[in-house]
């Protein structure tokens, strides 16, 4: 495996792209964007950073962009609190990781509990995972984080358990605040606590549902009206733009979990972070762009390639979750054959994402990526050093061999699959030819994990543009919810729709 290619690399606020292994050249991509990008990309990607794109199906602008900066939840826009000129965001969660936040029976809130989906649990739930151990502003007091999602109650079974319904807290997170999926958690979880109160008995037992509201419940939504109605005090309403999509919400009040589990410093510098690849997307020249040589090789590979899949492959336990975000962010954006216009499209758009964390991988489905028969291009993800300051001499010594062994299968098996092997002297032959991407970190922190998801949310956005489509809605999502309605009102006998054999057969067993 002694093949070669050109050193192609772009340095950004810590992060290293590297595109050596995509067999084309800088030249041939600034080409590809030539004919690619539309006349007027320049002013769509303006649009698209101060606010002002349009969501055209849906009838609003798109904002997400703003979250990390002019529109930040970390900017006061009320009164001076006791703890300074903070805003409420800020206050809610230094008064959570503080214990000052008291449950209905006068005990700190040591649990946190956010219940959403998709967005308003993808983003939050990896980016907590990913920079937790770099909260230090916790100070005597504990707060765990849990997230549930899963509509079947699966995730509901295995943390209700582990809390203590007089000191968990309840982060209700939905953009419209009305997702079933949602509410369906949120309901088993009144149940839980009104039978706990019961057992209380007193006060607590008779007024348990405005008990809860007022000392167990955060509403993250951008439904004011809803919250309300649902019963959720004004106090604990967190609110976030219609404009800002779910799938893109990490950096609003949906991020409260992040924050709550981090700090509201970690959360700073995360948006920091963001920020500073906005301004990076905005400025630097095609073949020096870091979202923009994303978006033009994955389209160069979907179209000039036929490769209709991309791995994401992180070498470090803590983007552990960063395959299942990406899968949502790429598909629900782009997987459509519908022009923003609503013109039919007779080319492949977005590619399947797919991927797992890279260790893992090596004993499972890269067997099937070094010698399978089907084509496919992959992002690898490395972080060449950590710092582990809470451990020993010697644990932080063999933590460092551990992240060079990491390193050293990264980029292994990044080549074998770039270059396979050949020679006379193996027994198996290795076809190589996949190109691949890397993002190389010196260290993983706040503003790098921040820089990376921003460069991925504007590699949609582009490639978005470049194949016509409207990135910030999802029919096909919406569409589905819809047969959902209507079969469950047959499975509860509230009507006798009929579908087909299959359907109707399963539906009689219940």
């Amino acid at each position: 495996m002694k093949a070669q290619s050109p050193l192609l690399q772009v340095a950004c606020n810590g992060l290293i792209f590297d595109w050596s292994y995509q067999f084309t050249s800088p030249e041939t991509i600034a080409e590809f964007a030539r004919k690619r990008l539309p006349a007027d990309f320049d002013k769509q990607r303006d649009a698209l950073l101060n606010g002002s794109y349009m969501n055209v199906s849906e009838g609003r602008e798109v904002s997400h962009a703003l979250s990390r900066s002019r529109n930040s939840v970390l900017r006061c826009t009320g009164a001076v609190s006791n703890n300074g000129d903070e805003s409420k965001f800020a206050r809610t969660v230094r008064r959570l990781r503080s214990g000052k936040w008291l449950g209905a029976s006068g005990k700190p809130i040591k649990s946190v509990v956010n219940i959403g989906v998709g967005g308003s649990d993808l983003g939050p739930l990896m980016t907590s995972f990913a920079l937790r151990e770099f909260a230090q502003d916790i100070q005597q007091h504990q707060l765990s984080t849990h997230f549930v999602s899963s509509m079947d109650g699966g995730q509901l079974y295995a943390v209700l358990p582990i809390c203590d319904p007089e000191t968990t807290l309840f982060i209700i997170a939905s953009k419209s605040f009305g997702t079933s999926d949602t509410f369906a958690n949120v309901e088993t979880v009144k149940v839980w606590v009104q039978e706990h109160f019961a057992r209380l008995g007193g006060e607590l037992a008779n007024q348990w549902e405005a008990a809860w509201f007022e000392h167990h419940v955060i509403g993250v939504s951008a439904n004011v009206q809803k919250m309300t109605d649902y019963g959720i005090p004004p106090a604990h309403q967190l609110v976030f733009e219609e404009s800002v999509g779910g799938r893109f919400s990490m950096w609003s009040s949906i991020g409260l979990a992040i924050a709550t589990t981090c700090g509201v410093q970690v959360f700073r510098h995360l948006l920091a972070g963001a920020a500073m690849m906005d301004e990076h997307f905005a400025e630097a020249p095609i073949t020096e762009n870091i979202p923009m040589l994303m978006a033009l090789l994955g389209v160069y590979n979907r179209e000039e390639r036929g490769i209709n899949n991309l791995a994401i492959l992180p070498y470090d336990g803590r983007f552990r979750h960063l395959p299942s975000y990406l899968q949502q962010l790429d598909m629900e954006s782009n997987g459509k054959q519908y022009t923003a216009s609503g013109e039919p499209i007779n080319t492949p758009t977005a590619p399947i994402v797919w991927g797992g964390f890279g260790p893992n991988g090596q004993h499972a489905f890269f067997q099937h990526l070094h010698q399978g028969h089907d084509k496919f291009a992959a992002d690898f993800v490395c972080v060449l050093n950590r710092n582990a300051p809470n451990f020993s001499e010697g644990v932080v010594a063999a933590l460092a061999e551990q992240q060079k062994l990491s390193v050293a299968n990264c980029l292994a098996h990044r080549r074998l699959m770039a270059f396979g092997e050949q020679s006379d002297e193996a027994e198996k032959h290795y076809p190589g030819g996949h190109p691949t991407s890397l993002f190389a970190l010196s260290e993983l922190t706040p503003e790098t994990f921040g820089a990376i998801i921003a460069a991925y949310e504007h590699k949609v956005f582009v490639q978005g543009v470049i194949w016509g489509l409207n990135s910030f809605d999802q029919p096909g999502v919406e569409q589905g919810k819809k047969v959902a309605v209507s079969t469950l009102r047959r499975i509860k006998g509230e009507s006798d729709e009929h579908f087909d054999a299959s359907t109707d057969k399963i539906i009689s067993m219940l």
